[in-house]
């Protein structure tokens, strides 16, 4: 079942970079609400809100309450979030108004829950290839995440996407890819490791010749602040 949060957001009268660099000045992040063709709110939420919101949930796939001083807040999804290039701070907010009785696509972060017996005992490696599912489903059923037990998995063995089975939703990856595989350790011959270790014990050449020297020198001859 889908987790929901909440934060408040109050109108922005300006548009464009100067009226987003004045609501920073104010400790508020700008942003803007859209969707179901409605015409787009330009807004602005607390910094440090929106800092404790991003950082208690799933950005990508939690619903959340935006209260913009309506008698009902909106249902929204958080489409897109910048931050700054250096320092560690947003810049800009998406908010995407979602319908409860329309489908949405989202991406739904896959959790491994444990060592596979392939890695404890025989030496293996886990490979974690697929990290997030994409999925169609109505807001009100979006998974807060996929749990997958890897512990009986041996080397050799894998679990693809056909073998996760979610209530109410619909899967849009495709079902013979994998999601994660043991793979048998790399082992090094005996004669390449023993090349390697000659290899690195070669004296080190710190000049060249002039002849060398003479061919060497011969040869020689480098998202705006605020997307709306």
């Amino acid at each position: 079942m889908a987790i929901t949060a909440t934060i408040s957001a109050k109108e922005r009268e300006g548009r464009g970079k100067g009226a987003a660099r004045s609501a920073r000045r104010e400790g508020r992040i700008p942003g803007v609400l859209y969707g179901h063709g409605e015409e787009s709110v330009a807004l602005s939420v607390d910094a440090i809100d929106l800092k404790k919101l991003v950082h208690s949930i799933s950005v990508e796939n939690t619903i959340v309450d935006l209260d913009l001083g309506g008698s009902e807040p909106y249902k929204v999804l958080i489409r897109e979030l910048q931050r700054h290039p250096v320092r560690d701070e947003f810049v800009h907010i998406d908010f995407f108004h979602v319908a409860m009785d329309e489908k949405i696509q989202v991406e739904i972060p896959i959790i491994l829950i444990g060592t596979p017996t392939g890695v404890k005992n025989k030496g293996g490696v886990m490979d974690h290839q697929l990290r997030e599912l994409e999925v169609f489903c109505l807001p009100g059923n979006i998974p807060e995440k996929i749990e997958l037990d890897v512990s009986n998995l041996d080397i050799g063995d894998s679990i693809h996407v056909s073998d996760i089975q979610l209530d109410d939703v619909e899967i849009l990856a495709d079902l013979d890819r994998s999601v994660v595989a043991v793979l048998a350790p790399t082992v090094i011959e005996v004669e390449e490791a023993a090349a390697v270790e000659e290899a690195l014990t070669e004296p080190e050449v710190i000049g060249r010749g002039k002849e060398e020297e003479a061919e060497g020198e011969t040869g020689r001859s480098r998202r705006e602040e605020e997307r709306e």
